[in-house]
């Protein structure tokens, strides 16, 4: 007996943040974007990092089976060069099918110039120290790949974030909720997985520009055919399955029965108003005025949901950088260490703070490529109970 599956996705270019933001993705792990990142390495001005994550709260105990990345999926880094909302290139991600059992897989990186080459992922351990970092630098084109689990670099009180969206959403808000626990950070403790690549920024510029547009998806062929024997064989289109521009776009401001529809969507579907009036009503919700509305207009929809980085922008400090007039929300892409959920309440709140209180990772970052904190291991005996998470 053959199962088959379509994919009843829109076809089309589109890209990816935020993570379990849509029904669908609640039920295929593989595919979720957690969150995007594009900053100038503070170490090298000429090399820009890319990096999705996704497969959110991996805990320690099932590392032994479950950070495995889908052999079935084209992770894609979309760059838009020329102002507009449509992609002008794209740096694409294929895994060999993985086993899990602390084995590595093998990936593919597509270079934007038509160049490829291959590396082997970091395999998760059940040890209780975590296992080197493996990076692969590709001789002929100077690009490095960083693919396995590490800890989720984001910081958020979720609860309290999903508690006042749900206040909106029932036309009752209320913005204490946002702060109330106090600064419990949701996702720590737990890991998720990390595909990055630091690549020469000429590869991703235009003709005369400073300035790039980046996104992540995550894409399945349009059929899927499962097999007596188990296994997984597709064929037609490559379909978006979710997309991350902007952090907390679809989760924050898209309404429920749309979700599905935002992260099957394009770049080129935000700048033509698709989602919108969505939008638009959502914040005015929340109480927005509407010079801030115009301005999250013209960060996530005018020209698509789309994180923008002018390399040009100085990116300075440890663990990825951290200098205040560079990163997220100056035209600096997005950091490790930006406080992104601060800095876009604020605006929906007519620039006046208003905060989760979780104002930073629960471990520190790296200070090279890819930057990342090691994940979480198992504990040792005698360790003491406390596992960092933040229920």
């Amino acid at each position: 007996m053959m199962i088959s599956i379509v994919l009843a996705a829109t076809a089309g270019p589109a890209m990816a943040s935020d993570h379990i933001d849509s029904p669908r993705i609640a039920q295929d792990r593989g595919s979720d974007l957690a969150d995007t990142y594009a900053f100038v390495d503070p170490n090298d001005r000429s090399k820009v990092v890319l990096m999705m994550s996704t497969q959110d709260f991996i805990v320690s105990g099932e590392h032994f089976g479950m950070p495995i990345f889908d052999s079935n999926i084209r992770y894609r880094f979309e760059i838009e060069n020329s102002g507009d909302a449509k992609p002008d290139t794209y740096v694409d991600v294929y895994f060999a099918p993985g086993l899990g059992r602390e084995m590595p897989q093998k990936a593919r990186i597509q270079l934007p110039n038509g160049q490829s080459f291959e590396a082997w992922t970091t395999p998760s351990t059940q040890e209780y120290r975590a296992p080197e970092f493996v990076v692969t630098t590709d001789p002929k084109s100077g690009v490095s790949f960083y693919a396995g689990n590490a800890d989720d670099p984001f910081f958020l009180d979720d609860t309290g974030a999903n508690r006042l969206v749900g206040s909106i959403v029932k036309g009752r808000p209320n913005k204490s909720l946002l702060g109330e626990r106090g600064g419990r950070d949701t996702y720590a403790g737990f890991n998720t997985l990390i595909t990055a690549v630091e690549i020469p920024a000429a590869m991703l510029l235009g003709r005369n520009g400073t300035t790039i547009g980046v996104n992540a998806v995550t894409q399945r062929r349009r059929a899927q055919t499962i097999g007596d024997n188990g296994r997984l064989e597709t064929s037609g289109d490559w379909v978006t399955i979710d997309r991350d521009g902007n952090p907390l776009v679809n989760n924050g401001l898209i309404p429920a029965a749309r979700k599905d529809e935002y992260n099957s969507a394009s770049t080129e579907d935000d700048a033509r108003g698709r989602f919108r009036d969505d939008i638009v009503k959502s914040l005015r919700t929340a109480g927005t005025d509407e010079p801030h509305i115009a301005m999250l207009l013209d960060a996530v929809a005018n020209k698509g949901d789309i994180l923008r980085l002018n390399v040009a922008i100085p990116n300075r400090g440890p663990g990825g950088g951290n200098n205040p007039d560079g990163g997220f929300g100056k035209m600096g892409g997005r950091r490790l260490q930006d406080d992104v959920v601060d800095m876009t309440f604020k605006i929906i709140n007519n620039g006046r703070p208003l905060s989760d209180h979780v104002d930073r990772n629960e471990v520190a970052f790296g200070n090279v490529f890819p930057f990342v904190a090691k994940p979480h291991q198992p504990f040792p005996p005698r360790s003491g109970p406390d596992d960092l998470t933040r229920q």
